[in-house]
């Protein structure tokens, strides 16, 4: 037997050595070890070491064995043996080829039958002739035989660390697409399926609202809860990070200077990340792996996706020279397409790529490309989102169904040539809550927004379910742990973890509470006159952009235009003409509060007629999501983007302009009128134009109260909805979607309310049912 390198590793616990004895015997003789050989056997509990001997030991028939004191300089080879949970026997295996020794639970019988043992997650620690030597404080480490390894620190006082080969087995779970309450949930089922990563971007519009106003407890909170379930960590803190998010992430308050480039060099936009990178940037590097303090981020994004979009490199290096000046110094990579990863990279940055099925040609792609270097697939999309009036996209009659996704996994893991790293984009589906949901605008084509329910059609639903997608990708992995136990690595400080068992994979439970009637309303005059719902501004040189009226803060929902200079300035008594050249995104036109025109998202502009006898002119413009992805990006104003002219000849200036986000929810409406149901409400009243709604409803104190969905059927037309004042999204009867996910903690034993702020048509009543709804067609 040939001699291994010696390196120096913790000792586990052993309470059968006679016993082992007999089994090192059999495994000896299995693998054709025949020479004698000699190693260390730790005991210890609790990380303390008990009791240190070694042991000498012939592959012959006699089953003595010889405990005498540690003589380092005799030994051969180091083994280490654990039995954390005393329900099977060890074994040992000799692996050859990499000259690496494995002692561990037997973890090929029964792998995943009844759920994950975290016994199996146990770091199994090997001897390593083949790791890179380096220097660098970065935990993953590429050589130049397209490897990965993994430097693991023992966070003690000697801070000793060891390199291992290792594969990043991620998932994508966004938390700010999920209650915070449920994350831990989250996170205990996809380490389940066999993950040891959980990836995230860092929207920086959800951290600065409001300039100079940064808020990341939710991200820090993340961080924390991440570590303490020992998984590892990448994160993709790019300003831009597309994810179906509005504007991409970017705050809209960029947009307020005119001449913005984002995602570029452009001073205009790196003077403020600069200052919010320094803000953000600190925080994320305290909570690293190679800091001692113990944290889980492995890996940091300094772009996305930026190949498909730009080539300017200096940005792409500040980007970088961001990252090291503020102490980021775990791998920095970028992902792009197979196809443009030239332009969205830097020479010497981890290039890994983006893509769904064709996994052989996709990665030879990035060979191709760049040869020497682990591959790593950023983004594994295992589904896909929906957009408003487009043919719903996922699920087993979608475009990619569960089998397709476990054959493509195991061409990844199982029957590859190639050692590939992954990330399931997305492992969790969430919720665009509020207004964040973003919209595509390809050349040539309508700007297309996304849907409220960010599904995904992932392995771990909207509302938590598993689904069969996360049993395929589960199944995979089992056989892969099963082929290379030595690549279950985990971000713990324990020689052993404890014992971790799914409970029945059903369902979560899901609440259905019923037909809930329409009992309360107020009038649009009602609704934009209310400084709890919007906030009023003045204009005498024409309408302003929704940018334009706050510089420094976020700006969503809707802008409502009020002119009532119309009948001063008419010169005619027959109808008039409006024509708005430019608006973003669709409009509805009131005059004297009633309803004469409503646009499309699709149309940009307004030509129509309004009455003679208008007094009041009132245009409600509704932003349906700025670009997160294709072009227009520095374009995504809403609002009123140019002149209103009255009669072809008459420009009107002056204006006043309410901007109706609802950022203070709806609890603040004090008064409401009594809503009197009519069976024909729904086409008489439909001039009446947009209206708040309410109803109620009570969960009694036997209840249980459950996750839940928002059902308006088809009397409904488009609009928001809040529960007990929570933003949970848009809705519009174009489909696909047909509910809106309530989680339960937006509910409460008693009185809860139900508010929608309906644009066309209403009805009497909705329903809290137990289970989603889409058109399936």
């Amino acid at each position: 037997m040939e001699s291994i390198e010696q390196n120096s590793y913790s000792y586990y616990d052993l309470h059968e050595k006679i016993a082992l004895v007999s089994l090192l015997k059999t495994e000896m003789k299995k693998h054709s070890i025949s020479k004698k050989f000699s190693g260390n056997i730790g005991c210890a509990h609790n990380d303390v070491q008990l009791e240190k001997k070694q042991i000498n030991m012939n592959n012959n028939n006699n089953n003595n064995l010889s405990i005498q004191p540690i003589d380092e300089s005799n030994t051969l080879l180091h083994f280490y043996i654990f039995n954390a949970s005393r329900e099977r026997n060890i074994h040992l295996s000799m692996n050859s080829n990499d000259k690496r020794l494995l002692i561990f639970y037997n973890i090929s019988h029964g792998l995943y039958k009844n759920g994950v043992r975290n016994v199996f997650l146990v770091s199994l620690y090997h001897l390593n002739t083949r790791a890179p030597k380096t220097s660098d404080r970065q935990t993953l480490v590429l050589d130049e035989e397209k490897r990965l390894f993994i430097r693991l620190f023992k966070q003690d006082d000697t801070y000793r660390q060891t390199m291992r080969p290792f594969r990043i087995l991620s998932g994508s779970l966004h938390y700010f697409r999920i209650f915070s309450d449920s994350w831990s949930e989250r996170i205990e089922n996809m380490k389940a399926a066999g993950l040891n990563t959980v990836e995230t971007f860092i929207p920086w519009n959800v951290h600065e609202r409001e300039v100079g106003k940064y808020d990341f407890d939710d991200l820090i909170k993340f961080l924390k809860l991440v570590h303490k379930h020992e998984m590892f960590t990448i994160i993709r803190p790019s300003a831009y990070i597309a994810a179906e998010w509005e504007f991409g992430g970017l705050p809209s308050w960029l947009l307020y200077d005119g001449e913005m480039v984002v995602r570029s060099s452009y001073g205009g936009f790196m003077e403020p990340l600069e200052k919010y990178y320094a803000a953000l940037l600190p925080i994320l590097a305290k909570y690293q792996y190679n800091r001692r303090n113990g944290g889980s981020i492995i890996a940091f994004q300094i772009e996305q996706e930026y190949g498909s979009y730009g080539a300017d490199k200096a940005y792409l290096e500040s980007l970088r020279s961001m990252y090291v000046k503020h102490g980021l110094d775990e791998i920095h990579f970028t992902a792009d397409a197979p196809s443009v990863l030239a332009q969205g990279t830097l020479d010497d940055v981890w290039a890994t790529v983006n893509f769904q099925r064709e996994v052989t040609q996709r990665v030879e792609k990035l060979l191709a490309f760049r040869a020497d270097k682990h591959i790593m697939v950023t983004e594994y999309w295992t589904g896909g989102f929906d957009q408003w009036g487009k043919k719903h996209r996922t699920g087993e009659k979608g475009t990619y169904s569960s089998d397709e996704l476990e054959s493509d996994v195991e061409e990844m893991l199982l029957t590859s040539q190639y050692e590939i790293s992954v990330n399931f984009y997305m492992f969790c589906g969430g919720t665009n809550y509020g207004f964040t949901s973003g919209a595509n605008h390809f050349q040539f084509k309508h700007f297309t927004p996304t849907v409220t329910s960010y599904d995904y059609d992932a392995p771990i639903s909207e509302s938590g379910d598993l689904n069969k997608k996360y049993y395929a990708i589960r199944n995979v992995i089992g056989k892969f742990y099963e082929q290379n136990p030595s690549l279950i690595i985990y971000n713990h400080e324990r020689t052993a973890l404890d014992t971790f068992e799914l409970k029945d994979m059903k369902e979560k439970k899901k609440g259905s509470y019923g037909k809930i009637r329409i009992t309360d309303f107020r009038n649009f005059d009602q609704v934009i006159a209310d400084k709890s719902l919007g906030t009023k501004y003045e204009s005498t040189e024409g309408p302003l952009c929704m940018e334009d009226l706050k510089k420094s803060g976020i700006t969503q929902g809707y802008i409502v235009y009020v002119n009532d200079e119309i009948e001063s300035k008419s010169q005619t008594n027959e109808k008039h003409t409006l024509s708005v050249p430019e608006i973003a995104d669709s409009a509805i036109v009131l005059s004297n509060g009633e309803r004469v025109f409503r646009s499309n998202h699709t149309t940009y502009k307004i030509e129509t007629e309004i009455p003679a006898d208008t007094k009041t002119l009132t245009i409600l413009v509704e932003n349906l999501g700025r670009i997160y992805y294709g072009v227009g990006l520095d374009y995504s104003r809403k609002g009123i983007l140019n002149n209103v002219m009255l009669d072809n000849t008459i420009e009107l200036k002056k204006w006043s302009m309410i901007l109706l986000d609802f950022s203070k929810g709806t609890s603040g409406v004090k008064e409401w009128n009594t809503f009197v149901s009519s069976e024909d409400s729904t086409t008489s009243r439909l001039s009446h134009g947009p209206k708040l709604f309410r109803a109620t409803f009570t969960i009694e104190a036997g209840q249980s109260i459950e996750d839940t969905f928002l059902s308006l059927g088809s009397s409904w037309g488009k609009g928001v909805a809040f529960i007990n004042g929570f933003n949970i999204g848009r809705y519009w009867n174009i489909g696909p979607q047909q509910t809106l996910f309530v989680p339960k903690q937006l509910l409460k034993k008693g009185l809860n309310y139900i508010c929608l702020f309906e644009l066309n048509q209403y009805g009497q009543e909705i329903e809290l049912i137990d289970k989603p709804l889409v058109d399936e067609e």
